[in-house]
């Protein structure tokens, strides 16, 4: 995982180099995605585990095996962790949409074994602070253990546009201060392939 994570931040980096212009031109943020998508599948394809597995890279994937990602509708009460971004009292939750769609995913298409990676992005900081909070509720819902999609890791990325990129972690539903418990890539896709041939 921690080459995963570093070839995320490389993406970022070719884009800022490569597609400067782009960023210029203040395109919209999609379009931005999609580069960093395009370079992080390059960076992938180097690597022998990525080709001979189901993963891919999408942007803006939003199904929930058949039907639609969405997110909950009212405050969490699964657990007792106060870093839950929908547990905190200022986040409001009727701010979600009725369809979730993160901008970059590393994931297994039409399952929830191999939810590898999720990323949001913002251009810069917004003045609607909403923006940001509801992007980290999103990685806090789709990284918890509690809810069904249970991706590995979520990565937030500020001010992508700008010299001073921001970049927050979260882990089981909450932001990580701290190191990632990061797993090898290579035993979450065995771990996960053995499970699915026992059920």
């Amino acid at each position: 995982m921690e080459k995963i994570i570093k070839m995320l931040k490389d993406s970022v980096q070719l884009l800022k180099v490569n597609d400067s212009d782009l960023i210029k031109r203040s395109v919209f943020e999609p379009t931005l995605s999609h580069r960093i998508a395009h370079y992080f599948e390059n960076l992938l394809s180097n690597y022998s585990w990525y080709k001979k597995s189901p993963l891919t890279v999408d942007i803006e994937y939003d199904k929930n095996i058949d039907s639609d990602k969405v997110l909950p509708k009212e405050k969490c009460k699964n657990c007792d962790n106060t870093e839950c971004y929908i547990k905190k009292e200022d986040y409001d939750v009727d701010v979600f949409r009725e369809k979730c769609r993160p901008d970059i995913f590393l994931h297994e298409r039409g399952t929830h074994d191999k939810n590898i990676l999720v990323v949001e992005i913002k251009k810069k900081e917004n003045e609607n602070s909403d923006n940001k909070k509801y992007d980290c509720a999103k990685l806090s819902v789709l990284t918890c253990p509690k809810y069904e999609y249970k991706y590995e890791v979520g990565v937030f990325i500020n001010n992508i546009t700008e010299n001073e990129l921001e970049y927050m972690f979260f882990q089981n539903g909450k932001k990580t201060e701290g190191e990632l418990s990061l797993k090898k890539i290579e035993d979450i896709l065995k771990l996960n392939s053995e499970t699915r041939i026992r059920t």
